[in-house]
């Protein structure tokens, strides 16, 4: 999902490659949500559409409405959910001001809702997105998140803060924030999910696209020799230390 903000647009080709951490993550938890086949699911930041490809085999009688912020990702995702004909709708849409009226019986996300920075105006748009009963069924990166990877990178340019933005949030915040919402049996909790890379050249291809891209917008010339650096820094083990905050809840 795209950054609420003016950064750099994602580059959807290359994420649609790269993006296999996010994929397996998303596809574990497609795995815990219970469908009958029927519903209308919403998919929040439904990036390149690879993930909403899953969703939506799961729902041959029912409807998919795949949201994203970024005209790349969701012009990719149109390509790849193209297949799936009326049964998916793409939308831009963005999560911190999202107003669409209650219809879907289910709000599904991975790997998105850490780029909304306001998650109390996250939540209760959601909510509204529901019907009454409707489920949030949710992951992103949580507190702790990246926390060494970033401290490599502000040691590679020789800074104590930049500003990443994200909202890494705890469990026990989220679980106060989706009840301010109106949500019913909010549940939150965090697992830690190391994820290694093969070798060098993956690792900074996944870092540029991925986790470094606001950053890398921020540097122009300097971009490359900033990524060399940080790849450099990250021998042998090339693995990013990954946190993903679950997020399950009911409206009411």
């Amino acid at each position: 999902m795209a950054d609420q903000r003016a950064d750099p647009e994602w580059n959807a080709t290359v994420y649609h490659q790269v993006s296999e951490p996010q994929f397996r993550w998303g596809i574990e938890v497609l795995g815990q949500l219970e469908l009958n086949g029927d519903e209308t699911v919403i998919d929040a930041g439904c990036g390149t559409g690879r993930l909403t490809a899953e969703l939506a085999k799961r729902l041959p009688r029912g409807h998919v409405i795949a949201l994203d912020a970024s005209d790349a990702m969701l012009e990719k995702a149109r390509e790849t959910l193209k297949p799936f004909g009326d049964r998916v709708t793409c939308l831009r849409a963005d999560l911190a001001a999202l107003e669409l009226a209650p219809q879907a019986d289910v709000v599904f996300s991975t790997a998105t809702f850490h780029w909304v920075k306001d998650h109390d105006a996250l939540f209760r748009g959601v909510h509204r997105a529901l019907k009454p009963g409707g489920r949030l069924h949710a992951q992103c990166g949580g507190f702790g998140n990246l926390k060494a990877h970033l401290a490599t990178a502000l040691g590679v340019l020789g800074l104590r803060t930049f500003d990443y933005p994200t909202n890494f949030a705890t469990a026990e915040e989220s679980v106060e924030r989706m009840t301010r919402a109106g949500f019913s049996d909010a549940r939150a909790w965090l697992r830690a999910a190391p994820t290694p890379f093969t070798d060098a050249q993956a690792f900074r291809a996944f870092v540029a696209t991925v986790t470094m891209r606001t950053v890398t917008g921020m540097l122009g010339d300097q971009a490359n020799a900033f990524l060399d650096d940080v790849t450099r820094a990250s021998s042998p083990g090339y693995t990013l230390d990954y946190v993903r905050l679950e997020l399950r809840a009911v409206r009411r």
